[in-house]
């Protein structure tokens, strides 16, 4: 079929083939109805030519009989049947007549009768019915003395009886009122036969007396036509035959060229690219090979080419098909791993939000610390020029200078408190700073913990430690000028003692006053700018915290729909574990059927073996039940030989065999009542080696396999009603089988069974 399938020529014969053969076969039906109407025409011109023929010479003898005074017209148109109860005659099971005319017509109409049967061998009857459908006398044939035997009688026996069946009636009754002058019938006679009837009315003296009948035998006239159309058949075969051959060779002969074509254009594909094709021809076949060589020329230019980027793609997807495969099992690690990571995932995020509220509250007393640094700061400014008035004052009136330094010196002390305050505060600022540092160390830590969902988180942890960075190097600074603002607080103490021992350096001190409280007023200044600076980057922490925080929550959200993702998974998993499984049922359903069907058909072919064996005297009833196992010598697990065995091994091994075409069969044997394994599979029958190992899988023959399933399997006897027992079980070679046996009957008596093993793996 694949040579037909690849082959245009024949492609071609096959189709020729088929237009011929449907064009013999609608010719063959067409001739053989044609025919067989010309032929039942026949027939039927001449039944209807051998009925009025009849049914004439009828009229003649009964008319003649009243003319010569034999018999009286009343006489002849008689129909007080009286049953026959004497005579030869006489108890058949249907009953008989007797007539006025039926003694006369039996000696003058028989050999007439007669002589149409004998005429043409297709007539099956021809006789004479009144118009009530008694029929007086029959042909010889059917006139046989009575035997008792009802059957044969009804065959060989027919005269003398009222055939007043719906076709002999309308046989009798038929009057030629049509103008036909002839009733065809086809009906089924009693005795089985299927029959054309044909009958001609008969007139007495110009009365309906009745009608003469012939019977065709259709049976004969459709084996002639069968005849016809088998031999028809048979010519019309002939000819497909030797039009089929020639057709071939002249198609094979047209296609040669096509045929060198193909063959060029194979060693072209096979690499021989400088082929070319012999132009012999003009016509298309030679314009196709013109064709073909200038294509051929356009493809060796350009073959190489796509040659070197078919092995470069060809790499390419061998390689995204390894990238595809290792992503494939990552995915498949990943899905795995998936249920466990988002709880820990869920850990993480909680420790995350205890961090992010601890740098929020962190950074809210940072914001308050920075709040009092900028109104001592501020305290400190009004102090610095009240310094500066003072020494404006004191330029203005000597006089005044000693309560002035005195102002001095306690605006001074003052600020010196101020500043060890600032320092302390400084201090709590700088300790804030570092756990700040801490905190975002620990939420990096944690961030990274969390994976792709905590990148944001991340970025928010780097960003509050660059401010706690910032915050430390701000407390750095204003921890400078603190020390510089108490060393000139020191400073301008000394020079207002100084001041109140001499009036006379008055001038030089509040000059150096004037001086130090210009720096005191920077460093106030520096103080309040680094105090709003600090106070800007906690607001700044605050709102990251809030950042952080609220990326925490999405980072949660994240766990959760992994977690419910986990769920899905492990579900979806769970329904396709589940339909894999109702799967399973399904083949195993199918299987199921499948078998029971050939381990029935299995056990009753071994009980036609069997039983054959019995009934050809091969072996008596006693031999097939023979249970008297005979051990083998020299053999581990033991075997054994019974009367039976080695004619079962020429009988049964094939058939056995010829099971274990299903791949999913095994083994497939019969065994008797208590196990016993005559004729294993020829797989399982093979030489011993005296390697047990070897020998339990190669030679399992004429053991006893009774075992627990074994002796289930056969013992099994059907009275459960299924017809057949199934059992799963591991065998001792380790599969794990179905097992599927049938009971097998001997002469009525219960054998064993017939097994079959199917492999579940």
């Amino acid at each position: 079929m694949t040579w037909i399938t690849r082959r245009i020529s024949a492609k071609i014969v096959v189709a020729m083939i088929v237009v011929l053969s449907i064009i013999m076969t609608v010719s063959t039906v067409l001739i053989v109805q044609r025919g067989g109407a010309l032929l039942r025409d026949e027939l039927l011109v001449k039944a209807t030519s051998l009925t009025k023929i009849g049914a004439q010479a009828m009229q003649d003898v009964l008319e003649d009989a009243i003319a010569s005074g034999r018999l009286t017209e009343a006489q002849v148109f008689d129909t007080n049947y009286r049953e026959i109860k004497e005579g030869p005659l006489a108890g058949a099971a249907i009953p008989k007549y007797h007539t006025a005319y039926d003694g006369y017509l039996d000696q003058a109409i028989t050999a007439l009768q007669d002589q149409f049967l004998k005429s043409d061998d297709m007539v099956v009857f021809a006789v004479l019915v009144d118009r009530n459908g008694y029929l007086p006398t029959h042909n010889t044939k059917y006139s046989q003395p009575l035997t008792g035997d009802p059957e044969k009688d009804r065959v060989n026996n027919r005269t003398k009886r009222l055939f007043n069946d719906p076709v002999g009636l309308a046989a009798g009754k038929y009057d030629g009122g049509d103008g036909i002058g002839y009733l065809r019938q086809v009906y089924k006679r009693d005795t089985g036969e299927t029959m054309w009837d044909v009958s001609a009315p008969v007139y007495v003296n110009g009365k309906h007396w009745g009608g003469f009948r012939i019977g065709f035998s259709i049976a004969k006239t459709e084996a002639t036509i069968a005849e016809m159309r088998n031999g028809l058949t048979l010519t019309m075969i002939a000819v497909l035959l030797v039009a089929a051959i020639t057709c071939f060779f002249v198609v094979a002969r047209m296609t040669r060229p096509l045929n060198e074509l193909t063959e060029v254009a194979n060693r072209i594909a096979e690499g021989s690219l400088d082929e070319r094709i012999e132009l012999k021809s003009e016509d298309e076949v030679g314009q196709l090979a013109k064709a073909f060589n200038q294509m051929t020329q356009v493809i060796v230019r350009n073959l190489q080419v796509e040659i070197d980027k078919s092995k470069h793609m060809v790499a390419s997807i061998k390689e995204a098909i390894q990238q595809l495969s290792t992503s494939a099992n990552e995915l498949m690690a990943i899905s795995t791993q998936q249920a466990s990571g988002a709880a820990e995932q869920a850990a993480a995020v909680q420790q995350a939000t205890t961090t992010s509220e601890e740098i929020a509250a962190t950074a809210k007393q940072v914001s308050e610390n920075a709040g009092r640094v900028e109104t001592l700061a501020g305290h400190a400014s009004t102090a610095s020029a009240v310094g500066q008035k003072a020494v404006s004052d004191a330029i203005g009136g000597m006089d005044h200078l000693k309560g002035q330094v005195m102002s001095i010196a306690e605006a001074m002390l003052q600020l010196g408190e101020n500043s060890q305050k600032i320092g302390g505060i400084i201090d709590i600022i700088d300790e804030i700073s570092d756990q700040t540092n801490l905190l975002s160390l620990n939420a990096a830590i944690e961030a990274a913990g969390a994976g792709e969902a905590g990148k944001r988180f991340s970025i928010v942890a780097n960003e509050v430690r660059r401010l706690a960075d910032r915050t430390a190097e701000a407390t750095n600074q204003v921890k400078a000028l603190i020390v510089q603002i108490q060393q000139a607080t020191n400073s301008t103490i000394m020079l207002t003692e100084e001041g109140t021992k001499g009036v006379d350096a008055a001038s030089a001190l509040v000059a150096n006053i004037s001086e130090a409280l210009e720096k005191i007023t920077r460093a106030v200044g520096e103080t309040t700018s680094a105090a709003s600076e600090i106070k800007l980057m906690t607001q700044q922490q605050t709102t990251a915290s809030e950042q952080m925080a609220e990326t925490i929550a999405e980072v949660r959200d994240v766990a959760t729909q992994v977690a419910a993702s986990s769920q899905e998974t492990t579900q979806s998993i769970t329904e396709l574990t589940s339909l894999a499984e109702r799967l399973q049922d399904l083949v195993e359903e199918n299987l199921l059927v499948q078998a029971k069907g050939t381990v029935q058909a299995a056990a009753s072919e071994m009980e036609r073996i069997l039983t054959e064996a019995i009934d050809s005297g091969k072996f008596t009833v006693a031999d097939i039940f023979d249970e008297n196992y005979q051990p083998i010598p020299n053999t581990k697990p033991q075997k054994y030989h019974t009367r039976y065995d080695r004619y079962l091994d020429e009988t049964i091994q094939g058939y056995e065999d010829s099971l274990l075409t299903d791949t999913h069969v095994t083994f497939a044997v019969l065994v008797d009542r208590n196990g016993y394994l005559p004729t294993h599979n020829s797989k399982y029958s093979q030489p011993l080696t005296g390697d047990y190992d070897k020998d339990k899988v190669g030679n399992r023959t004429k053991r006893l396999f009774n075992d627990k399933v074994g002796l289930a399997a056969a013992r099994y006897d059907g009275r459960d009603g299924r017809g057949y027992l199934q059992q799963i079980y591991e065998r001792d070679t380790g599969e794990k089988m179905w097992d599927i046996s049938a009971p097998v009957f001997v002469k009525g008596r219960h054998w064993g069974a017939f097994r079959i093993g199917y492999l579940m793996d």
